[in-house]
């Protein structure tokens, strides 16, 4: 057997997540971010003690249900995540594709496929944030199930222990340094848009929007060059400001639009993720990733990260 057989290259995208904490009004404790870890750690502790009908979250919308398999709480922040997931409502006719022979249908409406997705979380003291690296399963679950099943989770498990705090997780696309190569294509910038935290933007009258259910919590600025056929936005600012994205820090996402010899171009951020391939151990049957050499492989190349 080729050695190659039992092994595949998996597409991570990266993400800055970020744990908020509400504290309760007449609190004074102070942020520490030891405590969030600490609360984290016990909240997967907390779900992994269930029974897995308790476990589990139904995605009625995707027909998709959702659990967390297990975890490792590795110290200081720093977490291995597997999630599983099932569809539904994918029953097929089946056929023997040797002899072409007919099987009928094999599954019930309610039964799924079972496919596990692994998120690798690292807490970076240089940048005081959390980076996620997930992995790319078409058939599981991304970040957007992520949060909604943790989230979930975290009021059940404020409910049940009457926790003082509430908690909620988010994830922000980790922008890619393709970012900045694709600026440096631009010989013309004329729009530059920032969107920021609406809490964060403290001029004029914004700050009465700030907290409000009604409205988004991010806004955008759009700053346009002066008139003048030779003015130009300069590249420079918009590194400046390019530095200055990512979960926890203030802008949220860039977007520019400008021109070069070959025409209009538009680049933002959002779309420009960062993402790496690996080449993990695969299991025999079925093809899903093996869990500790997706986390070393994973691990190894977060630590390189510049982010």
């Amino acid at each position: 057997m080729n050695a190659n057989d039992n092994k595949k290259r998996v597409q991570l995208y990266f993400y800055s997540m970020s744990i908020e904490r509400t504290k309760r009004s007449a609190d004074g404790t102070p942020y520490d971010i030891s405590a969030i870890f600490v609360a984290f750690s016990q909240l997967l502790t907390s779900v992994l003690a269930k029974d897995l009908i308790n476990r589990k979250l139904d995605i009625e919308s995707k027909d998709k249900t959702i659990w967390l398999d297990k975890f490792t709480d590795l110290g200081d922040g720093n977490f291995n995540l597997v999630f599983k997931s099932a569809k539904s409502n994918q029953s097929r006719f089946v056929r023997d594709t040797v002899t072409m022979e007919g099987r009928g249908i094999l599954k019930k409406p309610e039964d799924g496929d079972e496919e596990s997705t692994h998120i690798l979380v690292r807490f970076r003291k240089d940048s005081d944030r959390f980076i996620a690296a997930c992995e790319f399963n078409y058939y599981g679950i991304g970040t957007g199930d992520t949060k909604r099943y943790l989230n979930h989770q975290f009021e059940s498990w404020q409910s049940e222990t009457e926790c003082a705090y509430s908690y909620a997780i988010s994830f922000e696309i980790l922008p890619s340094a393709d970012f900045l190569t694709e600026l440096g294509k631009m010989t013309k910038i004329n729009v530059l848009r920032l969107t920021v935290d609406i809490a964060d933007f403290a001029q004029g009258d914004f700050q009465r929007f700030s907290g409000k259910n009604e409205f988004r919590t991010t806004v955008d600025i759009s700053l346009h060059k002066s008139k003048g056929r030779k003015n130009n936005i300069p590249q420079d600012i918009i590194k400046e400001v390019y530095a200055d994205t990512g979960g926890t820090k203030k802008i949220r996402k860039i977007a520019v639009e400008g021109s070069n010899q070959s025409g209009n171009l538009k680049i933002d951020t959002e779309s420009i993720q960062m993402r790496h391939s690996i080449v993990v151990e695969t299991v025999r049957k079925g093809g899903e990733v093996v869990t500790s050499d997706f986390f070393a492989k994973a691990g190894d190349f977060i630590k390189e990260m510049r982010v």
